[in-house]
């Protein structure tokens, strides 16, 4: 009988170290996971399953290539690895050894509600004994609300003008701490998101009307001012009347006007540009209005060849600018100007600063995300954690494992809410 005490007494000791072993395994657990979340936030929208698609095949969807965008943000090829190998680990829920024999998987996040991820993570020991643990971590998303940046490129080379907004750089390369900001509170930041595709041109081309694909070149001997008086509207949306042109060769002297008020109403006018613009004196006028509204005027360049840069003759301009694989530059019209003002936003592959297509600017940004037409909205949103509660214990026990297979429950069937994407005003009219 002693014997038997004896041993039930080691037995309950054993226990007690088990359990708390577990515990603290179920603690470290706790910890790493919370840095995890907090260091790559995207992680919150998608379940594990996700993870392991995007990590082993980026260019399945859009979103994935955004995953890993997002995630392997201005790391060196060998920390990319190391990041992937890392992440794989949780999405597979391989076992993640913590000590004394210890280990914790991620089990799975679900979405109980909108902006808010229930994480639930398990320790474990040798001899099964198990700590089920979940946490809720509540975000906001962040980029499809407030100003669009000021400047968005991929460039390389160093940025000479000045910005009222902030700037986004997609190449690591370029120090953040070179770009000349007005106030403290803008800011210069590297980001993983990729530029919008470019709209169909020749979905453009077959739906616009024949008289809206022009030559601006020294041939054309049309209306300077557009929308010309006998150009149609190309599409009414939502109260927005809509004016848009295929422009195949842009390159003349002639100054040309671009209205954003027509009959006393605004209305939205977007150039589609083949070969970006040669040579082009552009005013933007609206009326009565002493500053005209960028995200009234949009102006598109298709071309895939780096040369086919736009080039803007201008001393004031208010637009959205979309150039991905070229540059975009500004030259004044009267050579004794200093500076050039423009308002808005340019996403492009280089802002140019040379002497034959361009000058240094000051880029006012005025626009939100909302007011950029559809293709450009960043569709995938960026959460921002806001609040983690503690890790609390599914049950207050520690719970013996029945068996040896893993924990895994059936991956959440679709993406967290508000992944998809956002559509606000439909201007281009894309079903």
């Amino acid at each position: 009988m002693m014997l038997t005490q004896s041993q039930a007494q080691q037995k309950s000791v054993k226990d007690s170290l088990d359990i708390s072993k577990i515990r603290n395994a179920a603690e470290i657990a706790k910890n790493r996971m919370e840095s995890l979340f907090i260091q790559y936030p995207i992680l919150l929208l998608y379940p594990p399953d996700f993870w392991e698609t995007a990590l082993l095949n980026p260019n399945y969807s859009s979103e994935t290539r955004e995953f890993v965008n997002l995630t392997r943000l201005c790391q060196s090829n060998q920390d990319w690895k190391n990041t992937r190998d890392m992440l794989l680990e949780y999405a597979r829920s391989d076992d993640i050894k913590i000590k004394n024999n210890t280990f914790f998987r991620l089990i799975n996040i679900t979405h109980p509600e909108n902006n808010e991820a229930l994480i639930t993570i398990q320790a474990q020991n040798l001899q099964g004994a198990t700590a089920n643990l979940q946490a809720e971590v509540r975000y906001e998303f962040y980029y499809l609300e407030g100003n669009a940046p000021a400047l968005w490129t991929t460039s390389e080379k160093r940025i000479r003008s000045e910005f009222f907004g902030n700037v986004w750089l997609n190449n690591c390369k370029l120090p953040t701490d070179g770009i000349r900001l007005s106030e403290e509170k803008y800011k210069a930041i590297h980001v993983g998101h990729e530029f919008p595709d470019l709209p169909d041109l020749y979905e453009i081309i077959n739906r616009i009307p024949k008289s809206h694909i022009i030559n601006l070149d020294k041939n054309y001997n049309g209306e300077t001012s557009f929308p010309r008086s006998h150009d149609s509207p190309t599409r009414i949306i939502k109260g927005y009347t809509i004016y848009e042109y295929v422009i195949d060769n842009f390159d003349t002297n002639q100054p040309i006007e671009i209205k954003t008020v027509v009959k006393e109403k605004p209305v939205i006018v977007i150039f589609n540009t083949k070969q970006g613009i040669k040579k082009g004196e552009i005013t933007h006028t609206c009326g009565s209005l002493p500053n005209c509204p960028a995200e009234n005027l949009v102006f598109i360049n298709h071309a895939t060849n780096i040369n086919d840069q736009m080039c803007f003759v201008t001393d004031k301009l208010s637009a959205f600018i979309f150039s991905p694989n070229s540059g975009v530059g500004f030259t004044e019209k009267k050579q004794m100007r200093s500076k050039i003002f423009i308002s808005g936003s340019i996403w492009t592959k280089e802002l140019i600063s040379d002497r034959d297509c361009g000058k240094d600017i000051e880029l006012y940004a005025t626009l939100t995300f909302k007011q950029i037409v559809r293709d450009f909205q960043i569709l995938s949103p960026y959460p921002k954690i806001t609040e983690v509660s503690k890790f609390s214990n599914v049950n207050d026990t520690v719970i013996k494992s029945e068996s040896g297979s893993r924990v895994r429950f059936d991956p959440f069937s679709s993406l967290a809410p508000n992944s998809i994407p956002v559509f606000i005003d439909d201007e281009l009219g894309n079903p």
